[in-house]
């Protein structure tokens, strides 16, 4: 996990370092990406956020589940037996 952070923030370093060397170029990069977002059909980043919302889904309410049920059988188990 640390060698993703650190790259990452190599990565922005250099960003950071080309934006004060050439600022018009990473003015017109920076354009051209808001410029290709922005033409991407909106149901396109809408269904793939649904699909990987849809995958997830199941395993969460499964997870859930069992915890809520382990929750219930440790909390009938735990209350002292009246005779």
């Amino acid at each position: 996990m640390q060698s993703v952070e650190l790259s990452a923030q190599r990565l922005l370093g250099e960003l950071r370092e080309f934006a004060f060397k050439e600022p018009t170029k990473a003015v017109a990069v920076a354009f051209g990406v808001g410029l290709l977002i922005n033409l991407l059909p909106t149901r396109v980043l809408a269904g793939g956020a649904a699909a990987v919302a849809a995958t997830l889904v199941r395993p969460t309410l499964l997870s859930l589940g069992v915890i809520k049920a382990v929750e219930l059988c440790y909390s009938q188990t735990s209350k002292p037996i009246k005779p």
